[in-house]
């Protein structure tokens, strides 16, 4: 008896001792793993190297969570550690492992394949990370995980084609990799599935139609792919299904299908751009009652975000739609949708966003209905053939409404003033109608503003203003970046205000609206501005150098005005428009510029289109370098006298030492015809002074000294001839015309008007006043008086009415 009481103690105690060394050893292999996968990092701070250490039980270590009997690692939890580095292979040894998460930090290179082989792992988490490879095949083949969240990484290559036996998985992340290939068929063993997140990868191929047996799913995402195909019906009868969006895919066929009696807790649902067809089903809602009921009548009444824009769907717009109460975000954009804006909308009192833009062919009104919904946010229905005018009731009040764009339609009427009571109002665009009347004096009330268009309609300015006053009320929008009045009549002038609009705007566009006046200097203080556009108006005088303060711009647009100055470095185009670095664009054509190109245009590293053309250019060398390498002759049309080498059909400008030889050379012949000139005037003035003294006195015809007539005027000349008419021409010459004229006295006289283009006879006329003053001669035409001014060197003869040598010789 006590032998046997002995072998049982003993007994007792050998497996007492081996259990004891077995979980020893195994406790072992943990510690092991850890500082395997330690050393392999690097922390902020050394935080895992100060923590980890063999000092200490491993199971005390942060983010390590061990069972309480066998003290074995159960869980590794480090998300959003900054952690660098690989997931170490050792982690495979961590047999008990139940959870690995180690989201949002910033590991590499691969996922170590046998994490896949843990037999108790339930979840693996390793979002947002920057691990590349495949994923582990055996993680599609584990009967116990639940969690595989690898979102936001490198990861690529084929799904897994082989057979899924996951039928405990509940959430499969695979958003925003490279995953390629097919959705497998064998998803549909998934069965448990209720989080499946394929967006963002190149997934091809078609949807499986035995996603539409997953019981249990209640997330579908699958938008940004390459799927193709119709979407399975069976989709929409899933009790469970809360989200499905499959935008950005190359989906097509119809949006529903009659499959049954359809019954759906959907609440979100994007199909935007695809190419689906047809029309919005008419029953889409519970409450779309017809003479016929619908098999699934109930399909989509609990929806509160549908989207389908950017589809080929046609027809109208369903007044079902108005029956889904639940609604809070309709979006219909750029679609094929025609027909009226239905007033049953006005009904949808959770209603946040109404979108049906750029479907071009949507008539009628804008419902009055719709302003009543407090609740929205957006109202976009811009880009369609929508007409009429906007309520003008002042009692609608918008206090949520952050959008209005009606932009593009054919709308008209004053701007009603409920709109500046839409206190939280960011963009506000209205351009391209019809409408008509002043731009409030009131927007200031928009403190939140940040987007104004109202450019292309038929806004004036108040007559009795001489100012847009308009801009004094903008001052408050301390908000706002964008602010376009183009191409409405305003007819004012730019007010001082205008300097003192936010520094936030960036886009000033004041076009084609008939401001006139200066440019104000102190638009200089919009510092942030980028773009600014005053062309097409008749603003007059110089470009403020105040405009150089604006080192933020890169488009200054000023063409078609009546500006002028000349442009040299100290000129009235300010020299400091070459020191805005960021200018790419810069346009003054059209106007009245003088002088010379600014040479430091050329030092602009971003400039990339100048145009100078229809100005008065007439000095100097266009610039070589810079924006002038590519320029082209259009950039300076109509601007004579300029020059350079990189342009074509612009003559070339002489080189400094053969302009200099040039000019002595011009000097030489000048010289040479005006003394040759003299001497043969000195010559035939002695022989007339000899003739005469030799002839009779019958010879002589005595006719008034030319200083007893006084000088006639420019004017004098003009109204004798009567305006230069050619009916009063009666001889062309080398050097000039004879007009026949009468002067105010009644004295029928030769008018001989000299041709100023040449500098020689110019230069003559003195000399032969001198000479006809003094000669007297019965076969000379006496010189009655002359007419000397910048416009005009001109003889008065007295009129020989029997016509001119010629006509008696030939």
């Amino acid at each position: 008896m006590e032998n046997h009481i002995f072998l049982l103690m003993l007994l007792f105690l050998v497996q007492y001792y081996s259990v004891s060394i077995s979980a020893s050893s195994s406790n072992e292999t943990d510690q092991q793993a850890l500082l395997a996968f330690k050393d392999l990092l690097i922390s902020p701070s050394h935080f895992l190297a100060n923590n980890w250490t063999k000092n200490t039980s491993f199971c005390s270590w942060f983010g390590v969570t061990c069972s309480p009997k066998r003290q074995r690692v159960v869980a590794l939890a480090l998300p959003d550690m900054q952690l660098q580095g690989t997931i170490s292979s050792s982690l495979a040894n961590l047999s008990f492992l139940s959870v690995l998460n180690l989201e949002n930090n910033s590991f590499h290179s691969g996922i170590p394949f046998g994490l896949g082989h843990l037999p108790r792992l339930r979840v693996i988490d390793v979002r947002n990370n920057q691990l590349q490879g495949s994923i582990p095949t055996s993680l599609f083949q584990h009967r116990r995980v639940q969690v595989i969240s690898l979102a936001f990484n490198k990861l690529g290559g084929e799904m897994w084609k082989g057979p899924w036996f996951v039928q405990e998985l509940r959430v499969l992340n695979l958003r925003n990799n490279s995953f390629t290939g097919i959705i497998p068929p064998s998803v549909g063993n998934a069965t448990k599935l209720i989080n499946f997140s394929l967006a963002g990868n190149r997934i091809s191929g078609n949807l499986p139609k035995v996603i539409g047996n997953l019981s249990q799913l209640a997330t579908l995402s699958l938008y940004d792919n390459q799927l193709i195909g119709s979407i399975p019906a069976p989709l929409f009868n899933r009790s469970s299904l809360l989200l499905a969006t499959l935008a950005f895919n190359s989906l097509s066929g119809s949006l529903f299908l009659n499959e049954g009696n359809i019954v759906s807790n959907l609440k979100f649902l994007s199909v935007s751009n695809n190419q689906i067809s047809g029309c919005i089903p008419s029953n889409i809602s519970v409450n779309d009652i017809t003479e016929e009921i619908p098999r699934n009548i109930g399909c989509l009444s609990k929806l509160e975000d549908f989207l389908i824009g950017d589809n080929p769907i046609k027809g109208t717009i369903p007044a079902s739609l108005a029956n889904i109460s639940t609604l809070q975000y309709l979006s219909c954009t750029r679609n094929r949708l025609e027909g009226p804006i239905l007033p049953e909308l006005g009904k949808l009192s959770n209603l946040r966003q109404l979108s049906f833009g750029h479907n071009y062919n949507l008539t009628g009104q804008i419902p009055e209905a719709i302003f009543n919904i407090s609740s929205l946010e957006r109202i976009a229905v811009n880009f369609n053939n929508l007409s009429g005018t906007l309520p003008t009731t002042t009692g609608l009040h918008l206090p949520n409404l952050e959008q209005l764009i009606l932009e593009g339609n054919q709308l008209e009427g004053e701007i009603p003033l409920f709109i500046t009571n839409a206190s939280k109002l960011e963009i506000l665009e209205l351009a391209s109608n019809y409408f008509t009347g002043t731009i409030p004096n009131n927007l200031g009330n928009l403190r939140e503003l940040q987007y104004l268009f109202l450019h292309h309609n038929q806004l004036t300015n108040e007559p009795r203003d001489h100012e847009l006053q308009f801009f004094n009320s903008l001052v408050d929008c301390r908000m706002l970046g964008y602010l376009e009045v183009g191409h409405n009549p305003l007819n004012g002038v730019l007010p001082n205000s205008i300097g003192n609009l936010s520094s936030t705007i960036e886009d000033l566009d004041i076009s084609n609206t008939r401001i006139n006046g200066l440019i104000p200097p102190i638009i200089g203080n919009m510092s942030g501005l980028t773009e600014l556009t005053l062309g097409g108006n008749n603003l007059m005088g110089n470009i403020p150098p105040e405009i150089g303060k604006l080192k933020q711009l890169q488009g200054l647009f000023l063409p078609n005005n009546k500006l002028n100055g000349n442009i040299p470095e100290a000129g009235m185009i300010p020299s400091r428009l070459g020191e805005l670095q960021n200018l790419q664009y810069l346009d003054l054509s059209n106007n009245s510029f003088f002088g010379q190109i600014l040479f430091s245009f050329a030092n602009l590293i971003s400039l990339e289109f100048l145009d100078l053309s229809l100005n008065a250019l007439s000095e100097g060398e266009i610039p070589s370098g810079g924006v002038f390498v590519n320029s082209t002759l259009q950039s300076f049309l109509e601007n004579k006298g300029l020059c350079g080498v990189n342009i074509l059909e612009v003559p070339a400008c002489p080189n400094p030492g053969q302009q200099s030889k040039s000019k002595d050379l011009v000097l030489k012949v000048v010289t040479l015809v005006i003394i040759s000139s003299f001497l043969i005037f000195l010559l035939v003035s002695v022989w007339i002074m000899k003739r005469l003294k030799k002839g009779k006195s019958k010879d002589v015809e005595m006719v008034p000294e030319i200083r007893t007539h006084q000088l006639v005027s420019y004017h004098e000349i003009q109204r004798a001839i009567n305006n230069f008419d050619e009916s009063n021409l009666i001889g062309v010459g080398s050097s000039g015309y004879v007009y026949k004229g009468t002067l105010s006295g009644g004295i029928v006289v030769a008018i001989k008007i000299l041709d100023l283009e040449y500098e020689e006879v110019c230069k003559r006329f003195d000399t032969e006043c001198e000479v006809m003053r003094n000669v007297r001669h019965r076969n000379l035409v006496p010189v009655i008086t002359t007419c000397s001014s910048d416009h005009i060197r001109a003889f008065v003869l007295q009129y020989m009415s029997n016509g001119s040598l010629e006509n008696c010789l030939y």
